[in-house]
C-alpha cells in the first residue's frame, strides 16, 4: 500500500517535470535571428496574415510595372520558392535544438494489481544529446539552406519578371508585325485595282492582275499565321501572371518604349558576380558544405545521454541518476566522415566556378545580342525603312504612270514589309536583352515594381572559407 502510495505522489512530480520542460524554448543563434528578420519583413508585403495582398486589377491600360507587379504576387512559382525558403528558416530551429525528453513509466504486475509503477525522466534513447559545438554546426548547415532558398526565391522572383516582360515585348512585335502586314495588305489591294483598270484599257496583261491576287493571298496567309501565333504568346503571359486559362485577360495596350542602358560594360561583370541569385545559390552551398564538413570534424566528440529514475518500493524511496556516453572509436567510419565533408566542400567551389563560367558565357551572349539588336534596329528604323517607303511611293507613282513594271512594285512591297518586320523584331529583341541582362543576370530589381526583399544580410562566406581544407 505504501508503495502504490508513493507511485501517486512521485507520478505527479514526474509529470509536473515534463510540463515544465514542455514550455521550454532554445536561444536562437545570431544567423536564425538573422534570417528570421529577413523573412518577416518579405512576409509582411509578400504574404501578409499567410494570404496573398490586394492585386493590381488588370485593365487595357495596365502598364508593364502593374503586370509584373501582379506576376510577383500571384505567381505559384515564386509562392511556392517563397514557402520553401521559410520551411528553411524554421529548419534552423530543429536543427539547433535539443533533443525531447522522454518519460518513461515501468510497472510491476502481480495477480493483475499494478504492485508498483517506476517513473523515469531520461533522454530519448534512440537520439543522444550532441556533444559541444554540434548543434550550433547543425545550426550553420541549415543557415546555409535558408541562404541557398532565398536566393532560389530570389531568382524565381526575377525570373518571372523576365518572363512578363519577355511575352509583353513578344506581343507587342507580334502586334506591330499584324500592323505593317495590313497596311501591305492594304497597298497590294490597291495596285490590283490600278492593274485591273489598265487591264480594261490593255494597258497591262492580265498576269499583273494575278501576281497581285497572289502576293494578296500570300499576305492574308502571313497575317494568319502571325495573329495565330499571338496565343502562343498570351498564353506564356497568362502563366507568368499565374492566371488560368478559363480566366479572361483584358488587350493590353502595348506600349514600347526604348530603355536606356543605365551601366557601362566595364562594370558590368563585377555586380553579376556580386547580386547574381545563382551564384548566390552556390555560395550558400559552399557555406552549408563547409558547416557540414566542421560537424563531420566532430564525428570525434561523443555524444551522451542521461536519467533519472526512481524506485517507489524503497523506503526512503531511491533516486537513481544514470549517464551514458558514447564511444566514437571506429576510425575508419569517422575518416570516412571527414574526407565526404571535404569532398562536399570540393563540389560545391567547383560548383561555384562552374557557374561564375556560365555566367560570364551568358553576360558575353547577351550584351552581344543587345548590341545586334540596337545596330539593326537603328538600321532598319533611321536609314533602311525610309528609303524602302520612298522607293515603293516611286514605283507605286511609275507603275500607274506606265514607267516602271508590276514587278518593281512587288519587289519594294516586299522590301519594305520585310524591313518593317526586322525593325519590330529588332525592337523587341533589344528589350529582351536588355531586361535579360538587368533582372537575370545582374540580379537588379525591376523599376516601379515593388520591393519584396531587403538588403542581403552580410554571411561568414569568407570567414568560413578560410577554415575550409578545399582551395581553390
Amino acid at each position: 500500500m505504501k508503495t502504490r502510495t508513493r507511485t501517486m505522489w512521485l507520478l505527479p512530480i514526474f509529470t509536473g517535470m515534463l510540463i515544465f520542460f514542455a514550455g521550454c524554448s532554445g536561444i536562437p543563434t545570431r544567423k536564425e535571428k538573422q534570417a528570421r528578420q529577413d523573412i518577416q519583413a518579405t512576409e509582411s508585403v509578400y504574404r501578409p496574415e499567410n494570404a496573398k495582398p490586394p492585386l493590381p486589377i488588370l485593365t487595357e491600360d495596365s502598364s508593364l510595372s502593374d503586370l509584373m507587379q501582379y506576376a510577383i504576387l500571384n505567381n505559384p512559382k515564386v509562392e511556392s520558392a517563397f514557402y520553401e525558403w521559410k520551411a528553411a528558416v524554421e529548419e534552423i530551429t530543429t536543427a539547433r535544438s535539443l533533443p525531447d525528453p522522454m518519460l518513461n513509466l515501468s510497472a510491476e504486475i502481480m495477480d493483475g494489481v499494478v504492485e508498483a509503477l517506476t517513473p523515469a525522466l531520461m533522454t530519448d534513447p534512440m537520439s543522444n544529446w550532441p556533444g559541444p559545438g554540434k548543434l550550433g554546426l547543425q545550426a550553420d548547415a541549415a543557415y546555409g539552406m535558408a541562404l541557398k532558398k532565398r536566393a532560389s526565391f530570389e531568382n524565381e522572383l526575377l525570373t518571372t519578371a523576365l518572363g512578363v516582360k519577355r511575352a509583353y515585348y513578344q506581343m507587342w512585335v507580334v502586334d506591330e508585325q499584324i500592323r505593317w502586314t495590313r497596311e501591305m495588305l492594304t497597298v497590294v489591294d490597291d495596285m490590283e485595282r490600278i492593274s485591273r483598270e489598265r487591264l480594261a484599257v490593255g494597258k497591262v496583261m492580265q498576269q499583273d492582275v494575278l501576281r497581285a491576287q497572289i502576293e494578296r493571298d500570300r499576305l492574308r496567309n502571313e497575317l494568319a499565321n502571325l495573329e495565330d501565333s499571338r496565343t502562343t504568346i498570351v498564353a506564356r503571359m497568362r502563366s507568368a501572371l499565374g492566371i488560368r486559362p478559363e480566366t479572361s485577360l483584358p488587350a493590353f495596350a502595348l506600349k514600347l518604349e526604348p530603355t536606356p542602358p543605365d551601366f557601362t560594360e566595364e562594370s558590368l561583370q563585377e555586380i553579376a558576380f556580386a547580386r547574381n541569385p545563382r551564384l548566390k545559390e552556390m555560395r550558400a552551398e559552399v557555406l552549408q558544405a563547409v558547416a557540414l564538413y566542421h560537424l563531420a570534424e566532430k564525428s570525434k566528440v561523443p555524444d551522451f545521454a542521461f536519467g533519472l529514475e526512481a524506485d517507489v518500493k524503497g523506503s526512503p524511496v531511491p533516486f537513481m541518476p544514470s549517464f551514458g556516453i558514447t564511444l566514437p572509436i571506429w576510425r575508419d567510419k569517422i575518416a570516412a566522415e571527414i574526407a565526404r565533408g571535404s569532398a562536399g566542400i570540393g563540389s560545391a567551389k567547383a560548383n561555384l566556378t562552374a557557374e561564375e563560367l556560365d555566367i560570364a558565357v551568358m553576360f558575353a551572349e547577351t550584351a552581344y545580342g543587345w548590341r545586334e539588336a540596337d545596330r539593326n534596329a537603328k538600321l532598319y528604323g533611321d536609314r533602311l525603312i525610309p528609303k524602302a517607303r520612298a522607293s515603293l511611293d516611286s514605283a507605286r507613282a511609275g507603275y500607274t504612270s506606265g514607267v516602271t513594271g508590276f514587278i518593281d512594285v512587288l519587289d519594294t512591297e516586299r522590301m519594305l514589309l520585310e524591313y518593317y518586320m526586322n525593325n519590330a523584331m529588332a525592337m523587341g529583341e533589344r528589350e529582351i536583352m536588355l531586361a535579360e541582362m538587368s533582372l537575370v543576370i545582374l540580379g537588379r530589381w525591376p523599376q516601379g515594381v515593388e520591393e519584396l526583399l531587403g538588403p542581403q544580410q552580410p554571411s561568414d562566406f569568407e570567414y568560413q572559407e578560410q577554415q575550409s581544407p578545399v582551395k581553390n
